[in-house]
């Protein structure tokens, strides 16, 4: 390789004092830049993501997690980006209990597909979980599950949750984290309002629902991901289990509903309970 030239180096050192100032914000800029340059792209050329379009937006999902290995790698080197992927797959004790923790929505989503048997519907069809939207045409079951699980689990938790709810906790504790990550998750999504055909339909008072179950899922995600003690794969897979539950057509519909509600529940338990614990901890003489 060859050497890198007094501008060059002086270019990349003033990069990295700014990265190691404003970690956080560095990598809100990298992810927006590499999510939003590729939707953007398919906007320009006038590619709309739905039923009848071979076009996906995936590519766009993995944004975070590179983003948070860039300003890893901009900040400790290549020591702290191998340190970031050791935590990316490593499974944190007690396994069984974190697994249990990590397949909730499975859970969630076998009590709703029960209630609506009991009400007379048929149970889900294996492949209709394969039916996933933003998928360029159909694919066997076990590759729908292993891409979920990259992009929207190891994809967005790599960055949202591994790397910023884990700077911003030191700062501002676990609600403050909480919610200022799921206010920067909510506006990296804007594009996709228009990019893709299933969120389009959201636009409008249906909106102020899916912002409302967007901070409520960020709460309990980084429950999820402070349970696992920093551990990313299990609420990676916590979030790729979710959307396979939820956003697939197996969930379309009231089963959606039914496997939100809990999980609309659960996050606002969460946020309660934490800004209950900051505040007593804050009037407590001993601190």
């Amino acid at each position: 390789m060859p050497p890198i030239s007094t501008p060059a180096r002086n270019l990349l050192n003033a990069l990295r004092n700014r990265v190691r100032l404003h970690p956080v914000a560095s990598f809100f800029g990298f992810a927006l830049a590499l999510s939003w340059s590729y939707w953007l792209a398919l906007l320009c050329l006038g590619v709309e993501v739905g039923p009848q379009s071979q076009a996906t937006h995936f590519p766009g999902l993995l944004g975070p997690l590179l983003a948070a290995l860039a300003v890893t790698g901009l900040e400790s080197g290549t020591a702290g980006v191998r340190a970031q992927l050791r935590r990316t797959l490593r499974w944190p004790r007690p396994r069984l209990r974190v697994l249990c923790l990590a397949l909730t929505p499975l859970l969630l989503g076998a009590l709703a597909f029960g209630l609506l048997h009991l009400r007379g519907n048929a149970w889900p069809q294996v492949q209709d979980f394969a039916r996933f939207p933003g998928l360029p045409g159909p694919m066997p079951l076990v590759w729908v599950v292993l891409l979920v699980l990259l992009v929207n689990g190891l994809g967005e938790e790599g960055g949202w949750r591994g790397f910023a709810l884990e700077r911003l906790v030191e700062r501002h504790g676990r609600a403050g984290a909480a919610w200022r990550v799921a206010v920067l998750w909510g506006l990296w999504h804007a594009p996709l309002f228009w990019l893709n055909h299933s969120m389009h339909a959201l636009l409008g008072p249906m909106i102020v629902g899916w912002a409302a179950s967007l901070v409520c899922g960020a709460f309990v995600l980084a429950h999820v991901y402070l349970k696992s003690q920093g551990s990313i794969l299990p609420v990676a897979l916590w979030h790729g289990s979710y959307n396979l539950v939820t956003a697939s057509a197996a969930g379309a519909g009231t089963a959606s509903a039914i496997a939100s509600a809990p999980v609309m529940i659960w996050g606002v338990a969460v946020a309660i309970s934490w800004w209950w614990a900051q505040r007593r901890q804050q009037k407590s003489p001993f601190v």
